[in-house]
């Protein structure tokens, strides 16, 4: 139990997300007979924030097992070129905080140099 806790600590850690898939719900099995069998999803896919930006449209498939205790995963990406619109998150408990609003302007107000349509600005 303590090794998968870590493994889960890792993950949250690195910002990883389980992406999901379709298909057969179980990806492993001893391949015993109908009384012995035991079939787990042993395998996923996970990926940052910066995977979904680039492969927002990535899904995973289960397939059928040829062979192998495991059923192979089959990952389909889609890139993405167009820009997209990226949400401004806030978290509510900031509003609470007396110098919220002061700290906001300040911010919006301060001039930034960084890349404006991937080429250098300022």
């Amino acid at each position: 139990m303590t090794k998968s806790m870590d493994f889960i600590a890792v993950v949250e850690a690195c910002g990883l997300l389980n992406i999901g898939f379709s298909g057969y719900k179980f990806t492993w099995s001893n391949k015993r007979g109908i009384n012995h069998k035991i079939l787990k999803r042993l395998d996923r896919a996970v990926v940052n924030d910066s995977w979904l930006e680039k492969m927002p449209q990535t899904t995973i498939t289960h397939l059928s097992s040829t062979g192998s205790d495991h059923c192979p995963l089959l990952m389909e990406m889609v890139s993405t070129t167009t820009d997209h619109t990226k949400y401004f998150i806030i978290l509510n408990y900031c509003v609470d905080n007396p110098h919220f609003k002061e700290t906001v302007k300040t911010y919006w107000e301060k001039e930034v140099a960084g890349l404006q349509g991937g080429k250098p600005s300022n």
